[in-house]
């Protein structure tokens, strides 16, 4: 599960100004207000004034629907004035997630009501529940136990341990937050380092193994979230953009028919990728057991708190994904609701009957990313304005020439772009901003000709490729993580994460194709 990372600091550093703001970030955030606003204005000022005309004689036009000039112009304005302060962190991210509320109200875009709905859909409550779970889980040391656990299921030599750091990550990833599994993880490995260091001569003798570990860690962050709906934002995005725009629901379960098997591959490949460009020096490590075992040994026995927040866990993910087959498509059920019931067990259940603890209390709960899910907010108040005012066909009509090349090219070109793209900005502000411009294109292009499921074909990969960011420190907090510990260099991280995103865009359009097309009843 993937959350913004923030840095706060009141100490005054050289470089930086009063607040904690080093120089150059200020500069690029005036830079970014400023650009925005006059990005947005030229927008606002040369749209085409047949612009009306334009979405009336796209297939998908509503002949009931009144589309006004206006409102088209308005939506693309703000749609560049939020992508560019998303990308620039002008002002912060949930603060520009917020713009649609006081902009499209006035500008005749839609009322107060149907602008602010999207800040509380059913994808909000589904992420509320997943980040109350993983609290729960980090409040009582049971994600440390899992990860420890499946390490030393697979072994301690060090391509095996490499692995057991990976898959472990990778599956705490799906569930809690992805920066939060990177600091749990990365104690882990300074330790298994720490102990080899001694055993091979010292940290020179195996600076290739410590690359790989703190390198695999950061990676798995990232790849592991792929799996399921709540495990990074784009994702839930990506769930809420199709419910909000075009009343489709992905749901949990069938997410992780697709998801699962990507981050499965995905993390696996990385590893042969991360054994064969910094093969570890050494074939094996003496003591390697006996530390994880330590490791274990310190926890202590199961509590009752681990065992009963566990157990909640466990249903929660198994409702998630068995419940949607048992229900009819005419239920009210929603996977939200399964995230919510939880929080509110977790909240209900004593983790001890003698002290009136419960498994979860609101203090734990207030350290949950509120931005995360203003963010959110915004992102599918957007994407329903983009619909609801016509720029979304106004798009796909522009993006017509587009219609003739392969739709597999398609795929591979959208996906390759965000990747590249989010190596600089949010990932899940990039996500924010291209879904529904990518589902425009997709109506445009004729292939929703066969259904409006048929958008998922150039929006999945919006999602999927948002989240894989391996190149940069700055991409995202687990590789700003792994950088921090001392044992990974830039050039490093470039080498491993070029090749990571060029494999990444293979395996995206693979899974689009091989996948999510049977799975969602897709056609190409």
């Amino acid at each position: 599960m993937t959350t913004p990372h923030t840095h706060e600091s009141t100490a005054h550093v050289e470089g930086e100004d009063d607040h904690g703001v080093k120089q150059s970030e200020w500069r690029r955030m005036v830079i970014g207000l400023f650009l925005g606003v006059a990005l947005a204005a030229l927008v606002w000022f040369l749209f085409p004034s047949n612009a009306v005309e334009t979405v009336l004689q796209s297939s998908g036009a509503d002949p009931e629907e009144e589309y006004t000039y206006g409102a088209i112009r308005a939506v693309a304005a703000v749609t560049i004035l939020m992508g560019v302060w998303w990308m620039t962190e002008a002002i912060p991210l949930a603060a520009t997630a917020l713009l649609p509320l006081v902009i499209f109200p006035l500008a005749g875009v839609g009322t107060i009501k149907e602008v602010g709905a999207p800040y509380a859909s059913a994808t909000i409550f589904l992420f509320m529940g997943g980040f109350l779970i993983a609290l729960a889980l980090q409040r009582w040391n049971l994600h440390r136990r899992m990860a420890l656990a499946v390490v030393k299921v697979v072994g301690t030599s060090p391509k095996r341990l490499i692995l057991g750091f990976m898959l472990a990550t990778g599956f705490l990833s799906m569930w809690v937050s992805n920066t939060a599994t990177a600091v749990v993880m990365l104690p882990i490995g300074t330790s298994v380092l720490a102990l080899t260091a001694e055993t091979v001569g010292g940290m020179k003798n195996q600076k290739k193994f410590a690359t790989a570990l703190m390198l695999g860690i950061a990676y798995s962050a990232s790849i592991g979230s792929l799996g399921t709906l709540i495990g990074t934002p784009p994702n839930a995005l990506l769930a809420g953009y199709m419910k909000e725009s075009h009343d489709i629901v992905l749901g949990f379960g069938k997410w992780m028919i697709v998801g699962m098997p990507l981050a499965i591959i995905f993390l696996f490949v990385a590893w042969f990728m991360l054994i064969t460009i910094f093969k570890p020096e050494m074939d094996r490590i003496p003591g390697g057991k006996e530390l994880i075992d330590k490791e274990i040994a310190a926890l202590g026995p199961w509590t009752m708190p681990q065992i009963l927040t566990g157990i909640i866990f466990l249903s929660a993910a198994i409702s998630w994904v068995a419940v949607p087959f048992l229900v009819g498509e005419d239920s009210n059920y929603d996977d939200a609701i399964v995230g919510i019931a939880a929080g509110l067990l977790l909240f209900a259940i004593p983790a001890d009957a003698k002290s009136g603890v419960r498994l979860l209390d609101w203090k734990t709960a207030n350290e949950m990313p509120w931005d995360v899910l203003l963010l959110f907010g915004g992102g599918l108040s957007l994407s329903a304005m983009f619909n609801n005012s016509g720029l979304s066909l106004w798009i796909g009509e522009m993006a017509k020439g587009l219609g003739g090349l392969p739709t597999i090219l398609l795929i591979a070109a959208v996906a390759l772009l965000v990747l590249f793209l989010t190596e600089i900005t949010s990932n899940t502000a990039t996500a924010a901003t291209f879904l529904p411009i990518m589902g425009g294109v997709a109506v445009g292009i004729g292939l929703t000709t066969n259904g409006e499921i048929n958008i998922l074909l150039l929006t999945i990969p919006v999602a999927l490729a948002a989240t894989c960011a391996f190149m940069l420190p700055v991409a995202t907090p687990p590789n700003a993580i792994a950088y921090g510990s001392g044992y990974v260099k830039i050039g490093d991280m470039i080498k491993g994460g070029v090749g990571l995103n060029l494999i990444g865009c293979v395996l995206i359009t693979l899974t689009v194709y091989l996948l999510a097309v049977p799975v969602f009843g897709l056609v190409l």
